[in-house]
Protein backbone atom coordinates (compact mmCIF):
# COMPACT_ATOMS: atom_id res chain seq x y z
CA UNK A 1 0.00 0.00 0.00
CA UNK A 2 1.33 3.39 -0.95
CA UNK A 3 -0.09 6.37 0.51
CA UNK A 4 1.37 9.77 -0.11
CA UNK A 5 4.91 9.27 1.52
CA UNK A 6 4.53 6.07 3.04
CA UNK A 7 4.62 2.38 2.39
CA UNK A 8 2.92 -0.55 3.79
CA UNK A 9 3.14 -4.07 2.82
CA UNK A 10 0.38 -5.86 2.98
CA UNK A 11 0.64 -9.81 3.09
CA UNK A 12 -1.18 -11.65 0.79
CA UNK A 13 -0.65 -14.99 2.20
CA UNK A 14 -4.21 -17.38 3.07
CA UNK A 15 -2.50 -18.85 6.39
CA UNK A 16 -2.38 -15.58 8.03
CA UNK A 17 -4.38 -15.46 11.29
CA UNK A 18 -6.87 -12.95 11.69
CA UNK A 19 -4.40 -11.34 14.87
CA UNK A 20 -1.83 -11.26 12.45
CA UNK A 21 -3.85 -9.44 10.07
CA UNK A 22 -4.80 -6.68 12.29
CA UNK A 23 -1.35 -5.76 13.25
CA UNK A 24 -1.37 -4.17 9.16
CA UNK A 25 -4.33 -3.00 8.76
CA UNK A 26 -4.16 -0.62 12.19
CA UNK A 27 -0.77 0.62 10.99
CA UNK A 28 -2.99 1.36 7.39
CA UNK A 29 -5.63 3.18 10.12
CA UNK A 30 -2.66 4.70 11.88
CA UNK A 31 -1.51 6.18 8.28
CA UNK A 32 -4.77 7.53 7.10
CA UNK A 33 -6.00 8.78 10.65
CA UNK A 34 -8.90 7.08 10.45
CA UNK A 35 -10.77 3.60 10.18
CA UNK A 36 -10.60 1.60 7.10
CA UNK A 37 -14.19 0.36 6.65
CA UNK A 38 -15.13 -3.51 5.62
CA UNK A 39 -15.81 -2.07 1.93
CA UNK A 40 -12.71 -0.23 1.65
CA UNK A 41 -10.75 -3.41 2.71
CA UNK A 42 -12.65 -6.19 0.50
CA UNK A 43 -12.34 -3.26 -2.38
CA UNK A 44 -8.26 -3.87 -2.37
Amino acid sequence: MVFGQKRLAIPTNPEYSVPQLRIPLREVEGILSRAVTVNEWSGL
